[in-house]
């Protein structure tokens, strides 16, 4: 997918909130070998956390918006409040179609509980009819007052926010369902529904009324994570398979088993997947920078297995490597040495997939690279030459311990020519606040990047 390429390039705004740490690791999955299944669906659980943690608010919301435009993509935002809820979400569109399926990418992101209108929506526990097929029937449906056990029945709240978000009608008389239904009808466009907890929940709520609205089932995709459940299990039998649920789960989230907990009857759907907790973070599991940097590893360790390379440069062959980026200035060709990483014995078990993301990220910006494996300069200068590099990278990464768990992370630039003239030298970096380890170094790794403004 296009839009995977843009990683490196947000990473210049990728700081202050956990939010926009996601951005960092939507990888190259749409140029990656098309056969690998795992690959993929990996690379999808990176497209829909990017656009979840985009779907919050967030200062940098309209910057990243300016940089997915440039990669040939729109962010449309989509409100509407009523009495019952406070709602908004996301829809991502691609201008052009996708290289591997040749059709459109479209992805709804509907953001999880922000304000205290979204905290009341999640303690409605009671539970409503599901049924219509048609926005008005949908609500009638609910308004039923005498139910039982053996009819599909729905969490009031998450109801609650699908129906204002999705089927009451806006100023204009518009619903925030209508582009969807407009998008979902063309033979070329494909729709992924994604969302975080309260909106993950919400977005199998609404892949499931667009089914009973005439959408065929299996035509929508859902990807959620720590999202609750949304019905009780008769709602889970009618409606369970009319979407492709794909729910990413953490060892030690309470949310996603939350309503079975509290109010008998809930029963999840979909296929769980369960993500390896951060074990250097004391973060709320269920956060969704959790989930991010649990997709990190995952997306990584994927490529390791499949021996996929995250190569800029394009193969002898002449197919598209794993991250090919649209042509940028011609900036020399740069030999990449190995990161020489130093930090605390803790956080050690990151080190690889801090020596990964540095060998992705260096390389952008450049016509093109290599990747080196020697150690020692004087070698490294002759690598560079015997393989026509105008340019050296060198990389170091630290980290200083400053409370239990939380490190202030540098990475430093060095770029010379082959000769050991400096070209540019830099130093970024940022605390472990609100980021894992990980998202630090590719934070800090974008920022050196993106400020690579006066090479010839």
């Amino acid at each position: 997918m296009k839009i995977l390429r843009c990683a490196s390039k947000i990473a210049l705004f990728f700081n202050r909130i956990v939010l926009v740490a996601a951005l960092l690791l939507f990888l190259a999955v749409g140029q990656a070998n098309a056969s690998s299944e795992a690959v993929k669906k990996a690379g999808l659980q990176y497209a829909c956390a990017l656009l979840d943690m985009m779907s919050y608010k967030s200062q940098l919301n309209e910057v990243i918006r300016d940089v997915i435009s440039d990669f040939g993509y729109d962010i449309v935002n989509y409100a509407n409040v009523d009495k019952n809820a406070d709602t908004n979400f996301i829809l991502l569109r691609s201008k052009e179609p996708e290289e591997l399926t040749g059709n459109y990418l479209n992805i709804v992101a509907v953001p999880g509980t922000e304000k205290m209108k979204d905290v009341q929506v999640d303690l409605r526990f009671s539970k409503v009819l599901f049924g219509g097929s048609v926005p008005s029937e949908f609500e009638q449906y609910a308004k039923t007052e005498k139910t039982t056990s053996e009819q599909p029945l729905v969490h009031k709240g998450f109801n609650d926010y699908t129906q204002t978000a999705f089927f009451t009608p806006k100023e204009d008389g518009s619903l925030g369902v209508d582009p969807l239904m407009d998008i979902i009808y063309k033979d070329n466009e494909d729709l992924i529904l994604t969302g975080h907890s309260l909106g993950g929940s919400v977005a199998v709520l609404l892949g499931s009324r667009m089914v009973c609205m005439g959408v065929p089932p299996g035509k929508i995709q859902v990807v959620t994570f720590g999202a609750p459940a949304v019905g009780n299990k008769t709602f889970a039998k009618d409606y369970g398979d009319a979407v492709k649920h794909t729910r990413y789960t953490i060892s030690g989230d309470p949310v996603h088993g939350l309503l079975q907990f509290i109010k008998a009857g809930y029963e999840q759907t979909g296929e769980e997947i369960k993500c390896k907790s951060n074990p250097n973070s004391l973060k709320f599991s269920h956060n969704m920078s959790e989930y991010l940097d649990a997709s990190i590893r995952n997306y990584l360790d994927t490529l390791e297995e499949k021996n996929i390379k995250l190569h800029n440069n394009p193969p002898a062959n002449g197919t598209a490597g794993v991250f090919a980026l649209p042509k940028e200035p011609v900036k020399g060709r740069v030999y990449l040495v190995p990161a020489v990483v130093h930090v605390p014995d803790d956080i050690d078990n990151d080190i690889v997939y801090m020596k990964q993301l540095t060998n992705l990220i260096e390389g952008y910006d450049f016509d093109d690279y290599i990747d080196g494996d020697e150690t020692d300069e004087a070698a490294q200068n002759a690598a560079a030459i015997r393989n026509s590099c105008d340019r050296i990278c060198r990389v170091t990464i630290g980290a200083k311990q400053m409370t239990r768990k939380v490190y202030q992370i540098t990475v430093q630039e060095d770029i010379s020519d082959p000769y050991g003239n400096i070209i540019s030298t830099q130093t970024r970096g940022t605390t472990t606040d609100n980021l894992s380890p990980i998202e630090a170094v590719f934070y800090s790794l974008g920022r050196c990047t993106m400020n690579r403004e006066s090479f010839e």
